[in-house]
């Protein structure tokens, strides 16, 4: 076959494609505006708790009363053997849940839930993209039957896929039958016109970033089978971020007061010159992390993922040093939520990213070409540069230098 044939025989099959009603349908469905894409709300648990404290929260102004926080109960309940349960289904049925009191990061616990009319305290662990870190879930329940020892305790595990907690106190919920629930709220005219769409909002962006879409999967696989070759094409022609990445590495590379460290065809890891002298801020082994003993290095970090493929981030990561660093870096960094934007709760066992930003973000990316994308990450990183890196840097330094003093 020509070249010539083999173009037209292409552009006949993207024609076809784009001609298909089930493709028309999957394009209407994956590029209808969403709230939480546009604020960037998709995978941060911190945001996602935020928006579950204000659904369960009977006193909030979403005109749902407490019907969501009566199903939520339900839903985790049902989880669990009946002879487990700390609550009956009926006492929460013909119970009065309108004065229940929603805490968030009470002893940096994601959710807790206080129903004093029924002497039940209802913790919930949301982990959307980590995992629970080593003895996390017992030391929150500890801190719960310590405070509250004379009421009744459900302790909720809430992922993705329902992830077996490694406490067997927990019931394991899922984002799945959470979304189910939520999208009940929504259709069953127990909710008004504004909080309806917030809500089926919040259901298609599970779906589409958090919980399989099982008919969309399924309509996929069947258009997929109809136009393999189109779909290759695409894929084929799909860029991979390499050209944004690359600015990116450029504009580390060129800033002076910067020392290159780990780099890699998606990452690039830079520390300030400043901290390279500093034996607490190299004081990690070499076989563990970075051939260089670093303790905490910048990570500049392009994705693979199909959905993040347009992003490009920025973390100060703390790596496995010695524990008392560790600890000390990451104490100083949580005192100053002000500097220290994007630290994860709770510290890793491993890795702790005390700042993250996006330099580029994947809503935005998608929009773009990729030399606007280059320009935006080139804006990004000149206004880190002269705003969060020098203080960054500087308490970095002071974090150090205090724990050496206390040390003397």
């Amino acid at each position: 076959m020509t070249q010539d044939a083999m173009t037209t025989d292409i552009e006949q099959k993207l024609a076809d494609l784009v001609d298909d009603v089930d493709f028309q349908a999957i394009d209407r469905r994956m590029g209808r505006f969403n709230l939480f894409e546009a604020m960037g709300a998709v995978r941060g648990e911190l945001r996602h708790s935020n928006f579950l404290a204000f659904m369960l929260s009977p006193s909030r102004n979403h005109g749902l009363g407490s019907e969501p926080l009566l199903r939520f109960l339900r839903l985790a309940l049902a989880g669990m053997p009946q002879a487990s349960r700390p609550i009956r289904a009926l006492e929460l049925l013909v119970g009065d849940l309108d004065g229940a009191v929603i805490h968030r990061e009470w002893n940096n616990i994601d959710l807790l839930i206080e129903i004093k009319q029924l002497r039940l305290i209802v913790l919930i662990e949301n982990k959307v993209g980590a995992k629970a870190g080593d003895g996390q879930l017992a030391r929150y329940r500890k801190i719960v039957e310590s405070r509250f020892p004379s009421e009744r305790h459900l302790f909720v595990f809430l992922t993705p896929d329902g992830h077996a907690p490694d406490e067997d106190v927990y019931v394991a919920t899922n984002y799945a039958d959470l979304a189910k629930m939520i999208e009940g709220l929504a259709h069953e005219q127990v909710a008004g016109v504004e909080t309806g769409t917030i809500l089926r909002h919040y259901v298609v962006m599970l779906r589409r970033h958090i919980v399989p879409d099982q008919e969309l999967q399924d309509l996929a696989r069947l258009l997929y089978e109809r136009h393999k070759e189109a779909f290759d094409y695409i894929l084929k022609c799909r860029p991979d971020g390499a050209n944004f990445f690359q600015a990116a590495k450029t504009l580390v590379e060129q800033t002076p007061e910067m020392t290159l460290d780990r780099v890699s065809s998606t990452s690039v890891g830079f520390v300030p010159k400043a901290w390279t002298s500093v034996a607490d801020l190299n004081a990690c082994d070499q076989t563990l992390w970075t051939r260089t003993g670093r303790s905490a290095v910048f990570l500049v970090q392009t994705y693979n993922n199909e959905n993040y493929s347009y992003r490009l981030s920025l973390a100060l990561v703390i790596g496995p040093a010695p524990n008392e660093i560790r600890e000390r870096l990451y104490l100083g960094a949580k005192n100053r939520p002000h500097l220290f934007k994007g630290l994860v709760k709770p510290m890793g066992g491993k890795f702790a990213t005390i700042y993250g930003k996006d330099l580029l973000s994947q809503a935005a990316g998608k929009l773009m070409d990729d030399e606007q994308r280059a320009l935006v990450v080139q804006e990004a990183w000149k206004v880190f540069q002269e705003e969060d890196l020098p203080a960054l840097t500087k308490a970095v330094l002071e974090i150090v230098a205090a724990s050496e003093a206390e040390d003397a």
